[in-house]
């Protein structure tokens, strides 16, 4: 069964685990017909997958997978993996839910949601009140442990797991590389997911705003008003919720061969493990293989942007640009954005952002938040729009549940 409408993906449908009893029988369940839908359209039998007390051998190989975080090895090496759909019946997937399914990054983070909710689910005693009743309770667990079965290990039956387990990683690196005038710009990032609906530490993987951004940088970096008359031999760039710090990167590289002299590059994020991971790509990447200028990789508290870190690279001097790509996932964070932008953009910089509009799924409505935290609303002096871009997604980039991009050029008004 289909749940109502259309499956989405994993990543902005499956609701938060951390409290488990403010959710509803009907959300839990609601949660896990979807990911039947995308990833088992007719539920496999039981007898083909397990031999009795199916919950239970999954609660005891989860105890032996540590939580890292982001395991490649959940996703299949043969995306084709409903190659037998024809021989069972099935419908042709349509295109959507062929993106959802192929799609790596999504396929993993509903395996980490449904290890999570087994372990979850059955730590409580009494049952969480989420379930109205024991049965409904063993029927959520006996779905949950099928479909992540199904998800791991999909034509493969349970002897197979021990292998499975041994060909896990806890790292995901991925290449990207970029044009700009027949000069290749190449970076290489540990891409991870940490499974956790906490906005702040998202920034574990890199997301397709952050690529369009690339390479319209490189292609067209006057467009952007990149050049030495511009902002002079020493411009200074300050990039908002870096995350992986691809776009940083891609600048290290790219400022040196449109002639900047001492350019200052600062990547900047808040949650502990996103500062790692984003200080272990910078030291990866800026090496001798290409020319590149420093980045460096500060702390950056949106609410008190000035006190976060005495050791603020600009010192007294304000950021020349700002730019931030797909760092709004609630109508709060577009207010806080705009509060801390307006204290250290510099009176003739420009803050370009560029944010992914996602119309399924709980963040529908967030990208009506950046545009009423800088409207101008008669003040005479604020952050405001000058100009929207409206840019189609790439079949090659982001994920399924991104729309379409909205490039915003914002300025003092």
């Amino acid at each position: 069964m289909w749940p109502a409408g259309r499956p989405l993906p994993p990543m902005s449908n499956l609701p938060p685990l951390q409290q488990l009893d403010r959710l509803t029988e009907t959300q839990v369940l609601s949660a896990l017909d979807n990911l039947s839908a995308i990833y088992c359209p007719v539920m496999i039998p039981r007898s083909a997958l397990f031999a009795s007390n199916k919950t239970s051998k999954v609660l005891d190989r989860l105890k032996k997978v540590p939580d890292s975080g982001y395991n490649s090895g959940y996703a299949s090496e043969n995306e084709d993996d409903n190659s037998d759909d024809r021989s069972q019946g099935r419908k042709p997937f349509d295109k959507d839910l062929a993106l959802i399914r192929a799609d790596k990054l999504e396929r993993s983070f509903a395996a980490r949601w449904l290890e999570k909710f087994l372990i979850r689910a059955t730590e409580h005693d009494p049952r969480p009140e989420c379930f109205l009743s024991d049965d409904s309770q063993q029927i959520a667990l006996e779905k949950a442990a099928d479909l992540l079965t199904a998800i791991l290990n999909p034509g493969h039956a349970w002897e197979h797991e021990e292998q499975h387990d041994q060909d896990q990683t806890d790292e995901y690196f991925r290449d990207f590389t970029f044009s700009h005038n027949y000069h290749k710009i190449c970076v290489r990032l540990n891409d991870g997911i940490s499974g956790s609906t906490d906005h702040t530490d998202v920034g574990l993987q890199t997301w397709g705003a952050s690529i369009v951004l690339c390479r319209m940088l490189c292609e067209d970096p006057l467009g952007f008003g990149f050049s030495t008359e511009n902002l002079g031999q020493s411009p200074s760039v300050v990039e908002l919720g870096a995350g992986t710090g691809l776009v940083s990167l891609v600048l290290a590289q790219l400022f040196p061969r449109l002639g900047f002299a001492e350019p200052v590059l600062v990547a900047t994020d808040y949650h502990p493990s996103v500062m790692s991971n984003l200080r272990i790509n910078i030291a990866a990447n800026i090496c001798e293989k290409a020319p590149t200028c420093p980045v460096y990789a500060c702390e950056l508290d949106w609410v008190e942007p000035e006190t976060t870190h005495p050791s603020w690279p600009l010192g007294d001097k304000l950021a020349d640009m700002l730019i931030a790509t797909d760092v709004v996932y609630a109508p709060e964070h577009a207010a806080l954005l705009h509060h801390c932008a307006s204290r250290i953009l510099a009176p003739e910089g420009v803050f370009w952002l560029l944010q992914t509009v996602r119309q399924n799924g709980r963040h529908g409505d967030v990208i009506n938040s950046v545009e009423a935290a800088f409207s101008t609303r008669g003040e005479t002096r604020c952050l405001g729009i000058l100009d929207i871009e409206t840019l189609e997604r790439r079949d090659d980039v982001g994920r399924a549940d991104e729309t379409f991009y909205r490039l915003y050029k914002i300025k003092w008004v």
